[in-house]
């Protein structure tokens, strides 16, 4: 299982211009026609139905790109391209779709059940928790790594997803300097 959010909501708001109320729409269609597809899938590949497996995967793919499920929509591309032509797509392939397919409807639920949460999550850091959080990092103060989880997904907004791994990865060998370094580079961006 991966870790991290499921969906890239800075992405996401990006693709409708900051419009919030559409991305929530766009994730309350998602849910709506998504919810039950492993069941639709299974069924249709079982049922050896390939051209309506392969249809289900190729729709899901678009769909996942649209709320900026990056995982997701690469899982649905591998399963898409494991099917073209008649193909099979491995199991492990169909449980890792499936797995992430469950990953992203929980996250949208829970934009969903929050919306104002949603928005102050993709909302970037403000100058105070930023500066706080930097200078607990210049100075190697371990609390950083506390601060820098409640402001995770703020963080992600202002650092983008790519930023967000890579500070992820400096925080948890606590590379304070590199964590630092990326936050400093991530306010010019």
């Amino acid at each position: 299982m991966q870790g991290g959010p499921a969906i890239d909501l800075a992405a996401g708001l990006e693709r409708v211009m900051d419009d919030r109320e559409l991305f929530l729409r766009i994730l309350g269609r998602f849910a709506g026609d998504y919810r039950d597809l492993a069941a639709r899938l299974h069924a249709a590949l079982e049922a050896g139905d390939t051209e309506l497996s392969h249809r289900i995967v190729h729709t899901l793919k678009g769909a996942a790109g649209m709320i900026e499920a990056p995982r997701l929509r690469q899982l649905a591309l591998d399963t898409e391209l494991a099917l073209k032509d008649g193909g099979v797509a491995a199991p492990q392939l169909l449980a890792a779709l499936d797995e992430e397919l469950a990953r992203v409807l929980a996250q949208v639920d829970s934009l969903l059940a929050a919306p104002e949460a949603a928005v102050a999550a993709t909302a970037p850091a403000d100058a105070d928790d930023l500066a706080r959080l930097r200078g607990m990092l210049d100075i190697g103060d371990g609390r950083a790594i506390d601060l820098a989880t409640l402001l995770r997904p703020r963080l992600l907004a202002s650092v983008g997803s790519e930023g967000m791994a890579i500070f992820d990865a400096a925080i948890r060998r606590f590379d304070f300097e590199g964590a630092l370094a990326l936050l400093e580079h991530g306010d010019r961006r």
